[in-house]
């Protein structure tokens, strides 16, 4: 059958072209599965006078006063927690009566960050001497001493680098953390793609270069260097770079296990490249275990030879010239900001305001991703957490596992060797809540000095690198503990606005960020618990068992845990739901939703709500009505056309809509709840529902 639907969409391939039908309108007429609901996430979709049923469109009814309350005004429950949290931060880094080395360090370094006046004063003059520093090194030996110094280079460039996010677990050698060192970020990759540096075909590629160049000529013009100078630097650092991505061959390895060596072996793999002074100048001369590409480790020496010198010169300017740049004065960032705006396509700002944007560069991207962020997670969670919530997030989330457990138990598609693995993955799972090991990162050892002090916004910021290679060396010698929860993680800040599932950790995280209402308070019914927070865990702990998921075993190793023909079962219920996704269209001129693309969130918001509902059918006179409505408050949503397009094109996670119909559509006590008969607009037949678990 699924052949013959396969052909019948060859064929009509070329038809469908000479006429207005998107894919998603044809799977409809193919499959019967029609669109019934407005684009509720749109502003103006859903006026006051409107009539909307909870049988018809819940996301629509459900939240209909609240689109016409905001009006015009970019809303929606997460932005409005993140907002939230924001004023929380906002609060903490300017309230001088909060006590303690660690808010005393990260006041002084938002009063660098935000005081623009004292960053325009200051101008370029900060990254002077590291700048005059890399052009006096003239040999080899003198770069080697350079790149191990971190007083000299805070950065920790050169051909081989590593940050907080690099420090891993390897199956092989379990009883202790490992290092990983890579390539570098080079100045035109973008995500790691680096084919430009070989292939300039393309309109995109050709931006990107030319981007690039402009944004070396203006900062190196800034630094006093003339266009001749300053184009022979770029051209320099992308000769080296080109050199770099030629010998880099990272994509080969697929286990981190088949990298990781004994600190004796990584040094030895290095040859004449002396990897043992770069690990004691960073501090890592103790660190048992160090993954690396064996085949990059071997070409260190001759990418560092006297004859590439100058373009590595050129490599660190250029670097140090790009990073900084966001470190300096408000004319410097917002120049360097808008030659990289994108001349083929809008900028993704998501109907965000100018405050918001303000926001997210002060505690986003001056902050939360660099090694402030465990500064701002300690005083955050002492000041902003209420702790006394622990033992019932606690309680409820060792519900919803054991809820899973009889969800596997039930499950007639798995094998019974494969329910017996998901439940001892499911067992092992560790819970984290808010609070990370705070003892393990002492910033009071932070010296940060203030303006006046005779800082800078730029120097504090480079000293917090140096500290943040100091808790990796520190790290990397602690024996391995799945159930540490790093503050210096930028992945699992507990700041962050969401909670998260860990296949490395094999861990369910709950972070701080999200413990707002209307997401979660205290003060709520358990029924608006479960339907409100308790399906976005429900939803991660799903992802534990998911296509990535479902790559590692209960220890958070890359050991696949399901057997072939449960995999065939699995994939099968994916395509299921990717195809349903792909029959729908949100409005006239939306595009096409790419059901592949969102699958497997699509696939984890079902298991949230699946395991919360577990826990509702133990409830006596559980008021489902309650649950419902607030899992529809949390993704209430109210955004431009353009950005809804630019939603449908580019995010993984479902429209805000289609997660609550379609997500509630799949379950018979929806239907029992609110009278939902054939016919109904939320009404979908039992054989056509996509529910994996």
């Amino acid at each position: 059958m699924k052949k013959k639907l396969l052909s019948v969409v060859c064929a009509v391939t070329m038809s469908m072209s000479l006429t207005a039908c998107s894919m998603g309108e044809f799977l409809s007429a193919m499959t019967g599965i029609t669109n019934k609901w407005v684009d509720s996430d749109l502003i103006g979709t859903v006026p006051a006078d409107g009539e909307f049923d909870v049988k018809n469109d819940f996301a629509a009814a459900v939240n209909q006063s609240w689109k016409n309350e905001v009006g015009e005004t970019y809303k929606g429950t997460f932005q409005d927690v993140v907002d939230a949290v924001i004023e929380n931060k906002k609060r903490i880094v300017t309230d001088d009566s909060i006590e303690g080395e660690t808010a005393k360090c990260l006041r002084t370094y938002y009063g660098l960050a935000s005081n623009w006046d004292d960053r325009a004063k200051d101008g370029v003059e900060p990254l002077r001497p590291y700048l005059e520093d890399i052009k006096s090194i003239s040999s080899v030996n003198e770069l080697y001493d350079y790149m191990a110094d971190p007083v000299r280079n805070p950065l920790f460039l050169g051909p081989i680098t590593t940050n907080s996010d690099y420090i891993m677990h390897s199956e092989k050698y379990k009883e202790n953390y490992m290092v990983f060192f890579t390539a570098p970020d080079l100045i035109m990759s973008e995500y790691g793609d680096n084919s430009i540096y070989f292939n300039m075909d393309g309109a995109s590629s050709f931006e990107k270069f030319e981007k690039t160049s402009d944004k070396a000529g203006f900062i190196l013009g800034k630094m006093g260097y003339s266009d001749e100078e300053a184009e022979k630097l770029f051209n320099g650092c992308v000769a080296w770079e080109k050199k770099l991505v030629g010998s880099e061959n990272l994509l080969a390895v697929e286990k981190i296990d088949d990298i990781t060596y004994t600190h004796e072996k990584a040094v030895k793999l290095a040859g004449k490249f002396p990897m043992e002074k770069i690990l004691e100048g960073w501090g890592l001369s103790d660190a048992p275990y160090i993954a690396i590409n064996p085949d990059y480790a071997k070409k260190l020496a001759s990418l560092c030879k006297q004859s590439n010198l100058e373009d590595i010169k050129s490599f660190l300017i250029v670097n140090y010239c790009f990073k900084a740049s966001q470190y300096l004065d408000r004319d410097i960032y917002d120049k360097m900001k808008e030659i990289d705006k994108p001349k083929l396509k809008e900028e993704d700002n998501y109907d965000q305001t100018p405050e918001q944007l303000e926001d997210a560069l002060m505690f986003e991207q001056y902050i939360a991703k660099t090694p402030m962020v465990g500064a701002m997670n300690q005083v955050y969670v002492e000041n902003c957490f209420d702790d006394s919530t622990i033992d019932e997030l606690t309680t409820i989330t060792e519900n919803l596992l054991a809820g899973f457990e009889d969800i596997f138990a039930s499950e007639d598609w798995l094998s019974e060797e494969g329910k017996k693995a998901c439940i001892e993955k499911l067992k092992a799972i560790n819970i984290h809540i808010a609070i990370q090991d705070f003892d393990t990162v002492d910033y009071g050892k932070l010296d940060i000095k203030s303006h006046e002090e005779g800082g800078s916004f730029l120097e504090a910021y480079l000293a917090s690198r140096r500290f943040e290679m100091e808790h990796i060396g520190w790290l990397s010698k602690e024996n391995y503990d799945r159930d540490y929860w790093d503050p210096m993680n930028q992945n699992l800040s507990t700041t962050i606005t969401n909670a998260m599932y860990s296949s490395q950790t094999n861990g369910i995280y709950i972070f701080a960020g999200i413990l707002e209402a209307p997401i979660y308070s205290k003060d709520m019914t358990y029924e608006e618990k479960l339907g409100g927070l308790f399906t976005v865990v429900g939803h991660e702990i799903t992802h534990g068992f998911d296509k990535n998921g479902s790559q590692y075993d209960k220890e958070g190793y890359n050991n696949p845990f399901l057997s072939d023909d449960d995999l065939k079962e699995f994939n099968d219920k994916n395509t299921f739901v990717a195809n349903y996704y792909t029959s729908q269209t949100p409005f006239t001129g939306s595009g096409m939703v790419l059901g592949p693309n969102v699958c497997a969130e699509a696939t984890a918001d079902m298991g949230g709500i699946k395991a919360t509902l577990h826990l509702a059918e133990k409830e006596k006179d559980f008021n489902y009505d309650l649950y419902f409505r607030r899992f529809a408050t949390i993704w209430r949503t109210n955004v431009s056309v353009d950005t809804e397009k630019k939603l449908i094109s580019s995010d993984s996670h479902p429209l805000a809509f289609y997660r609550v119909n379609i997500g509630l559509q799949q379950f018979d006590e929806f239907y029992d709840t609110y009278g939902i008969k054939e016919g109904d607009g939320m009404y979908l037949a039992p054989e056509r529902r996509i529910k994996v678990w």
